[in-house]
């Protein structure tokens, strides 16, 4: 952020001039910076993904709301600014301060912390299938991946064709051919998945042991991060998402936290409890449609990461 940028934003949410700004992490498109107030509360600011239309945002802030005291997560708060509003625009992009929750990221390598977050996405998902009617807004405004909501596979290459990374990427990857064959096993994959129609709720997103914090004394998982993901959709994507990020690290660690999903859900009434041969057996089709969806996030974002777009065509082939 520049000096004009810094001002207007103090300006616009109420803080002091000596608020200190420190880089505070960033997603695929989003930035946050830590702001540091003298006797008061340290606040977070968001710069959000600027492919998102202000009506996105609001949909996520009322998805954020009702959130609040209902799973019994911590998830971020987003504050309201002088002229009552919790979003403002600045330098063409927009911007949100939310309230700090304390905790710290969890070690990823542990099989305590993927059995921990795998648990805590079980009772996080009884919740909002228990919650479901309240979040039915989502379904219009926050719509679940298919055919409809993804891009093309022509529309991908183009995009793919623009970035400076496309120069290192295997020609093959270039070709019409390649993504014709990638749309058909995207159809094939999405076929399949149509059997879980009816077990649809508020899913994360974007679940993994990234986006929690624990306590720093108990070790307890006390918050949820980034839902800015969020969505109505199969839940079954929050499971599978992780999964293979998990399994780079060691196998061990992907199978801990889906385990553990499954041995949470056990006597609820969340329409997966009863279903895990079934879900299991549908993983390899989840993570395609996943994978297709996270590289055409990364190509809408513009981001320039040839090593790891290579691994995500390489995935979908």
């Amino acid at each position: 952020m520049n000096k004009q940028e810094i001002k207007l934003l103090d300006e616009a949410f109420a803080l002091p001039e000596n608020t200190r700004w420190s880089s505070f992490g960033e997603g695929h498109a989003n930035e946050t910076w830590l702001g540091e107030i003298d006797g008061e509360e340290p606040v977070v600011l968001r710069r959000h993904n600027p492919n998102r239309t202000e009506e996105q945002i609001l949909s996520e802030f009322k998805c954020l709301d009702l959130l609040q005291d209902l799973i019994g997560y911590e998830v971020p708060k987003a504050l309201y600014g002088v002229n009552q509003e919790r979003l403002t625009e600045v330098e063409g992009a927009y911007y949100s301060v939310f309230e700090l929750i304390e905790g710290e990221t969890p070690p990823l390598d542990k099989i305590e912390t993927c059995s921990q977050s795998g648990q805590a996405l079980a009772n996080l998902h009884i919740k909002l299938w228990e919650e479901r009617d309240a979040f039915r807004f989502a379904e219009q405004e926050r719509p679940g991946v298919s055919k409809e909501t993804l891009k093309s596979g022509a529309a991908l290459l183009a995009a793919l064709s623009e970035l400076e990374a496309s120069k290192n990427i295997d020609a093959k990857y270039l070709s019409s051919a390649y993504w014709a064959d990638v749309e058909t096993a995207l159809d094939d994959a999405l076929g399949k998945l149509g059997s879980l129609n009816e077990t649809k709720h508020l899913i994360h997103g974007d679940f993994g042991p990234p986006n929690t914090l624990i306590s720093e004394n108990s070790g307890e998982l006390v918050g949820v991060l980034d839902w800015d993901e969020c969505r109505w959709d199969l839940p079954v994507y929050d499971v599978a998402g992780v999964y293979p990020f998990l399994c780079e690290i060691d196998k061990t660690l992907g199978e801990a936290f889906v385990d553990a999903y499954f041995a949470g859900l056990k006597g609820s009434s969340h329409p997966l409890a009863t279903r895990e041969s079934e879900i299991r057996a549908l993983m390899a089709a989840v993570q395609y449609v996943a994978t297709y969806k996270e590289f055409e996030l990364m190509v809408e974002n513009h981001l320039d990461e040839p090593e790891y777009l290579a691994q995500l065509l390489e995935q979908l082939a």
